[in-house]
């Protein structure tokens, strides 16, 4: 596996401030269904974040192959590594990861 750098950009409604705080302390990084999606699926863009605030993150999971060079995603059932989680009766997909909070 390659280790890969990948971030979440902040906004309001999927990447709020306190959910970077989770991040850093979990380890994990966490991705409900997308619209017009079919299964749970943990999305970022490749590389380091720049000039922008979000959370930047390291995993040994390889994102699906079948992603955009910009846009990349992990589905729950279709990527290797992924690993499901619940919470409140919602499905997620769950990549571990390294995460630095870039939210000052």
């Amino acid at each position: 596996m390659a280790l890969g750098q990948f971030n979440r950009r902040e906004n309001d409604k999927t990447q709020p401030k306190s959910l970077a705080l989770i991040q850093v302390a979990s380890g994990e990084i966490w991705g409900r269904t997308p619209r017009n999606g079919f299964e749970p699926a943990v999305q970022a863009y490749a590389g380091k974040l720049k000039n922008r605030r979000g959370i930047d993150f390291t995993t040994l999971i390889d994102p699906h192959p079948d992603g955009s060079p910009f846009e990349v995603r992990w589905y729950l059932t279709a990527t290797p590594g992924v690993e499901y989680r619940c919470k409140d009766g919602e499905d997620f997909a769950c990549i571990k990861a390294v995460v630095t909070n870039m939210q000052p």
